[in-house]
């Protein structure tokens, strides 16, 4: 299996192409339709010099998104938007904490959509993050110093692609 490096299009790319192969996947969020952005926070140590978001948009449990988004995009979009550092993420997707426990303790930040309506799908949430993770996904503390350099390189190119 490759290893794919964390806030890719390859991490999403793999991650989408693994959940639309799997009809068990589709299934745990048969009755999940949602419109959500995850915005990774910039880490300059982690060779992220600005917020990248990503987002994840099912409907019926049918994946009609999994891509990298502008923050005008997001905000148009998607019906929440969660923010958080990398390493808070990294902890989520390698389940060292719990997302709801983290949200209530304010360690992810909802920016865009309502805690109220945001808990109604927390546990769905679990499922979008298993399948995030069916990879083999790397992140930057887990990197050599040469890979390192080349992610914040890739990293800097997706920004200037995908602009302000």
């Amino acid at each position: 299996m490759a290893t794919h490096q964390f806030c890719t299009l390859g991490w999403l790319e793999e991650s989408s192409r693994i959940y639309r192969a799997n009809p068990t996947a589709k299934d745990k969020l048969k009755n999940l339709t949602v419109k959500i952005c995850f915005r990774v926070k910039c880490d300059p140590g982690w060779g992220i010099s600005e917020d990248i978001i990503f987002g994840a948009f099912f409907d019926r449990g049918e994946l009609k998104t999994l891509k990298i988004f502008t923050e005008d995009e997001a905000f148009h979009e998607a019906e929440y938007l969660l923010v958080a550092t990398p390493r808070a993420w990294k902890r989520i997707l390698r389940k060292e904490h719990e997302f709801v426990a983290d949200l209530m303790l304010g360690k992810i930040k909802l920016e865009l959509g309502t805690k109220v309506k945001m808990l109604d799908i927390a546990l769905h949430l679990n499922n979008i993050f298993d399948f995030l993770t069916q990879v083999d996904l790397q992140f930057p503390d887990e990197m050599s110093k040469d890979e390192l350099t080349a992610y914040r390189s890739k990293m800097e190119t997706l920004q200037r692609e995908r602009g302000p």
